[in-house]
């Protein structure tokens, strides 16, 4: 019986990087296409919605069967060493930091976001066969939202664009968790950079364990950065 033939990774990671830019440049003329307006979305928009929806869960029901080398980019992780210094170490510094964090948790939110995308860079510029996959999530990430650079009423936007740069990625999350808290979601900013960071690391982390768990996640974040993309668009026109 033939051995089967491993469907080529690599091609993979630069079309969704071309999806996600291409998704960010349209999203302001579909708006403009389904006829909806501040008061009234179209019918089209949660016909799109679903659609990617469903097109999304036939890629994860699809993925578990296509031949793709399981280990192609899979890391071995060092074992951690824990002591009782670094535990008390830990320990003091999760206590210093939540405490800092209920005082000013938009800078403690911007830090980590920051810490994250440095370890992000360090993590592709250190494995080479990484950096496609990084590139890649970050796309998915921020891509969709490309529209913003582009904007007609871009410089009233701000600082606070400014601001929401580092949270967009995670706007739909973050959103959907203040409006369940009561909140405006301006109230809480910090709370989509803080969702961005942890975006951003359990990709990378799946990334090493291999590319199904990478194409799965990838699409999860592509999905939801279109649909929050649209949204953040619909709240600019209003």
């Amino acid at each position: 019986m033939a051995d089967r033939v491993s469907i080529p990774i690599f091609p993979v990671y630069p079309s969704l990087i071309a999806i996600s830019f291409v998704i960010g440049w349209f999203i302001p003329g579909f708006y403009d296409w389904t006829g909806s307006d501040q008061s009234r979305a179209s019918p089209l928009v949660a016909q799109t919605a679903i659609g990617l929806l469903v097109g999304a869960i036939l890629i994860w029901i699809v993925l578990p069967w296509l031949p793709i080398a399981a280990g192609a980019t899979t890391d071995k992780l060092p074992r951690p060493r824990f002591t009782s210094r670094t535990l008390l170490l830990v320990t003091a510094g999760i206590a210093i930091g939540v405490a800092v964090a209920t005082r000013f948790p938009m800078v403690v939110s911007g830090l980590l976001c920051a810490m994250v995308f440095g370890y992000a860079i360090w993590f592709s510029i250190r494995s080479s066969r990484h950096r496609w996959p990084t590139a890649a999530l970050l796309a998915c990430m921020i891509g969709p939202y490309v529209w913003i650079v582009f904007h007609d009423e871009l410089e009233s936007l701000f600082p606070a664009i400014l601001w929401m740069a580092a949270g967009l990625p995670a706007f739909l999350p973050a959103a959907l968790l203040s409006s369940l808290w009561g909140h405006n979601l301006h109230e809480v900013t910090w709370l989509s950079v803080l969702l961005t960071a942890v975006e951003l690391a359990i990709g990378i982390w799946l990334i090493r364990l291999g590319p199904r768990r990478t194409i799965a996640y990838l699409v999860l974040v592509l999905l939801m950065s279109t649909i929050g993309s649209f949204g953040l668009n619909a709240l600019v026109r209003a």
